[in-house]
């Protein structure tokens, strides 16, 4: 059984279809790449994922159980934390308290002070600028507390939109670095990305475009593939 499973998803907004009979699946450990230009629907597909859509069609489970018709704390609840496409960081909150406000007890099973002590252990800065205001943070290390965020309730699924936008080269390899070791860990990884340079830390996924599947594969397939070869790396 996947830990998650999208099948012939459809998502619209009004007559304008976003997202259109997109089929793949999650498998437990691995890190599923979404990549696609904008307007792919990569976006689209995560915020239905998270409840935060409706479908106009489809199904999208999670370790068998349908997630279609849950709202977004019930989604979080079940094991699935989303770090948006731009952070979302609240600007008048110190660090410690943009970490805690996601904190659900009976998710992560432990005390408030614990989960914060392993997401510090996972990005010391922000242990460091603890008592610092979100909105004075730099780019990434707003991305830092947005991951963080999410890891608070030691999700099954992390499901992450574009970590590296607007990052600095040495800064986005960090956090993918750090992506790396949450992996490690034992969480599963959703990532939509428009860089293919993502690739190198996937195990399978789906090249979107238009919000249909263009292609699907496991990465080294996707890397060696004409399209992607075409599109994403000019060669």
């Amino acid at each position: 059984m996947s830990l998650l499973a999208v099948q012939n998803l459809s998502v619209a907004y009004g007559d304008l279809f976003a997202v259109r009979d997109v089929s793949f699946a999650v498998e437990q450990g691995t890190v599923f790449v979404l990549l696609g230009a904008n307007g792919a629907g990569k976006t689209s597909i995560l915020r239905t994922i998270s409840g935060l859509l409706r479908p106009r069609s489809g199904e999208v489970t999670g370790e068998g159980k349908s997630l279609v018709g849950l709202s977004p704390h019930e989604v979080a609840r079940s094991g699935i934390s989303h770090v948006p496409e731009g952070r979302r960081v609240f600007p008048n909150l110190t660090v410690e308290d943009n970490l805690t406000v996601s904190y659900i007890a009976e998710r992560a099973n432990m005390p408030a002070a614990d989960a914060l002590a392993a997401v510090y252990a996972l990005f010391p800065r922000l242990a460091e600028r603890r008592a610092q205001a979100g909105g004075t943070l730099s780019g990434g290390e707003q991305q830092m507390v947005a991951i963080g965020r999410a890891m608070m309730n030691f999700p099954k699924l992390l499901m992450l939109d574009e970590p590296s936008l607007g990052l600095s080269p040495v800064m986005a390899e960090l956090v993918f670095e750090r992506l790396a070791e949450i992996r490690k860990g034992g969480t599963t990884i959703l990532l939509v990305e428009q860089n293919a340079t993502c690739l190198e830390m996937a195990t399978q996924g789906v090249i979107l475009a238009n919000g249909s599947v263009a292609l699907s594969g496991d990465a080294h397939s996707l890397q060696d593939s004409e399209f992607v070869r075409r599109a994403y790396l000019g060669v």
